[in-house]
């Protein structure tokens, strides 16, 4: 046995006996001994005391109520353990439970893109890993059934009828031995699906692969990129890279306007906040990779000095800069859009991405007017917590504790960016960034950007769904019918 296996078995006995009292006992346990453990074995206590606050969130949380401090605690301490420098000295069983476990506890906050990657990455480490692939199964159907496309439902079914079936077979790896009641369970969802794509699905001649990337190779190169960095507005591109998602073409589902409303502004306001988008993606893409293979004419004719601090600046990197800022804007005009259309009276001038969820100033009160159960829009709220709330923002990726910092930086003060290592003698006006730096957090803030974006049109289809019957109003249906684009042999 391990060295702290003796909690581990005091956990499951708990976990058994559904005894608060024990959870409770075993987590001040663990924190003593996180105090006086090695960085192996801290990585390793975190993960037990997931464990410990998952079963209490399973005992005493809500899971229809938008603050759930177990699971946020569960959160915590998966991400803990994830971003430990000792990760990778973990046992690759170990490392594969805690990527589950992550995947598990985003799905139930209601993140379905950030769990699905959770997955993807602990089958990477064991593609046979049943409870990665079981539980990725069921996320996929829960994903699925938030879609207005039924044919991006059927091929997410589709999926999770593979991963199910990839669970239940007979190589699979069961890391706690083989567990019937949970291949049971399995077993049912797997019958449940494969009738419904009997009934209602066709994809016998279905190829993701059966489609080209651009019209010229710098288009399938930038269009590679972003399907490998999961970037297109398409729940496809969850799946994977599959040419087939190479598309933005998420939109808002049909929805209902009041009879004295004159203009279906949300279509407007969306269509606005996807070419933003993919405006921020274009900016990064040039600013990290077409930018750089020459000097831009603008660079050369800037006089600059030279500060013997390492600091690098170009019109490239003014890209990465700007498509940061422009990525970080959509989330607080996502608060706007939400502000509007849930009818949640905030002052427009007032309102962010962090203030719009609550009706009081000090941001602890959520606003009545939020549907409690519109797991969708719950899910907005927890990606908000990401960047606004000290514990979790840390732990979220790498660099999400910068995000919002070296965004005011760069919009409101100075932010200087170095080849390798920021220098230790600072400006006091300046925040100091890497090269490398730059681009991961750009990245991470488009990754935030599409979640919101996404997360936005499916709360709305729930809420359209749902909505009371006797409310009224005239429904705009809306169709598949893209703006027409003028190409080159259009010219007369």
């Amino acid at each position: 046995m391990g060295d702290h296996d003796d909690l581990a078995l005091k956990i499951d006995d708990a976990t058994d006996n559904s005894d608060a009292g024990a959870l409770k006992a075993a987590l001040e346990e663990i924190e003593d001994r996180i105090e006086r453990a090695d960085p192996l074995s801290v990585t390793e206590l975190h993960y037990f005391r997931a464990n410990a606050f998952a079963e209490l969130r399973r005992l005493h949380d809500d899971p229809f109520a938008w603050q759930q401090p177990n699971a946020s605690e569960e959160i915590l301490s998966l991400r803990r353990a994830r971003k430990s420098e000792a990760f990778d000295l973990l046992n690759i069983e170990r490392r594969a439970q805690i990527l589950t476990n992550l995947g598990n506890a985003l799905n139930t906050i209601g993140r379905p893109i950030e769990a699905i990657a959770a997955w993807d990455e602990a089958l990477a480490l064991i593609p046979s890993f049943a409870m990665a692939a079981g539980n990725r199964g069921y996320g996929l159907t829960t994903y699925s059934s938030a879609f207005y496309d039924p044919g991006h439902q059927c091929i997410f079914l589709s999926e999770a009828k593979a991963s199910y079936r990839s669970a239940l077979a007979p190589d699979a790896f069961w890391d706690s031995g083989f567990q019937p009641h949970v291949a049971d369970q399995f077993a049912a969802k797997l019958g449940e699906i494969s009738e419904y794509l009997a009934r209602n699905c066709q994809l016998e001649e279905f190829d993701p692969f059966a489609f080209e990337l651009g019209h010229t190779a710098e288009e399938a190169r930038f269009s590679q990129w972003r399907l490998d960095n999961r970037l297109f507005l398409n729940p496809l591109n969850d799946l994977g890279a599959w040419p087939i998602a190479a598309q933005d073409v998420f939109h808002l589902p049909s929805h209902t306007y009041a009879f004295d409303e004159k203009h279906p502004r949300f279509v407007k306001f969306f269509d606005l906040l996807k070419q933003e988008y993919a405006a921020a993606c274009v900016l990064l893409w040039e600013g990290r990779n077409v930018a750089f293979d020459e000097v831009h004419a603008a660079d050369r004719s800037s006089l600059m000095f030279e500060h013997f601090d390492f600091s690098v600046s170009s019109i490239g990197h003014e890209k990465q800069k700007a498509a940061l800022r422009l990525a970080y804007s959509l989330l607080d005009k996502s608060a706007v859009f939400i502000n509007d259309f849930f009818k949640i009276g905030k002052e427009p001038k007032h309102i962010s991405f962090r203030n719009v969820w609550f009706s009081d100033r000090n941001c602890k009160t959520l606003h009545p007017n939020l549907p409690e159960t519109n797991w969708r829009l719950r899910g907005l709220y927890a990606l908000s917590l990401d960047i606004y709330d000290r514990d979790l923002k840390e732990f979220a990726s790498p660099l999400a504790a910068k995000a919002n910092d070296v965004r005011n930086a760069a919009e409101h003060r100075f932010l200087s960016i170095h080849e390798f290592q920021v220098p230790h003698d600072r400006l006091e006006l300046c925040d100091y960034v890497t090269e490398q730096e730059l681009y991961q957090l750009s990245l991470h803030v488009l990754r935030l950007a599409r979640s919101a974006l996404m997360g936005l049109s499916l709360a709305i289809h729930h809420h359209e769904r749902f909505r009371a019957k006797d409310e009224g109003g005239i429904t705009v249906p809306i169709v598949s019918l893209p703006r027409r684009r003028f190409e080159d042999d259009d010219a007369v």
